[in-house]
């Protein structure tokens, strides 16, 4: 009998490693960005605060050097503007430690990755820039830098409470397929990104989004798995019957 108990353990520990069950490429992970280091026009550029006309050309550029004290109303930020007809836009927060947009993740392993969120929202525009003043969102950019594409996670709806706009996005997610090494930037996008100007500016953002980013198992690996168990069951029931 205790021969026969090792047969089987010997069978399971063996398809357990070759199934990935056993030590392997597993891999998950819970990513926070924030909302007012890691939100911008784009993913990975320096922060910096932009007046525009109405065709997006750029009129007045200010980093932080040029704005060296963070304001406190919008006031302040207006009594800086150019003459005539202009439109904010920004990058990021430009009195942060940290004035890169985003926040990156690279591929330990090659697969499938799958993002959910896990908590948080971001209050939308409480300066009210651009006509909607503190409105909460969860809305997650997910850049591919090897691909240069973006994807959406999450909805650009509007809720009068953060709970509100968490609780619309739990439940989805996205599958992105990198190899080893390839890099994903997170990053939260100010407003439209190819809207007009008067609709691409939150400047003061605040919160944070939550989420996870899990190596999804190949199917190759579980169907494996389970041929491998059914085999050991088959054998263990033969030698009940036998017995």
């Amino acid at each position: 009998m205790a021969f026969i108990m090792r047969q089987y353990l010997l069978i399971f520990l063996a398809v357990s490693v070759l199934a990935g069950i056993a030590p392997g490429p597993a891999f998950s992970l819970i990513m926070t960005i924030d909302a007012i280091e890691d939100a911008g026009q784009f993913a990975g550029q320096d922060a910096y605060l932009k007046f525009v006309d109405s065709d997006g050309h750029t009129l007045k550029e200010i980093t932080k050097a040029g704005f060296p004290t963070p304001w406190t109303s919008a006031s302040q930020v207006y009594a800086d503007a150019p003459g005539g007809i202009w439109y904010l836009q920004s990058a990021g927060n430009i009195w942060s430690s940290d004035t890169i947009v985003g926040d990156t993740f690279t591929a330990p392993y090659a697969g499938v990755y799958r993002i959910s969120p896990a908590g948080g929202a971001f209050t939308y525009d409480s300066f009210l820039w651009s006509g909607v003043a503190d409105k909460w969102l969860w809305e997650l950019q997910i850049y591919v830098v090897e691909d240069d594409i973006n994807y959406t996670l999450g909805s650009k709806n509007l809720y009068d409470k953060g709970y509100l706009a968490l609780g619309a996005t739990l439940g989805k997610h996205i599958d992105i397929t990198l190899v080893e090494g390839e890099k994903l930037v997170f990053w939260i996008a100010d407003g439209s990104l190819d809207g007009p100007p008067n609709e691409r500016n939150t400047i003061d953002n605040s919160g944070s989004l939550t989420f996870n980013v899990v190596l999804i198992p190949e199917p190759s690996t579980l169907i494996l798995a389970g041929t491998g168990l059914l085999l050991l069951l088959r054998r263990y029931r033969k030698y009940i019957s036998a017995h």
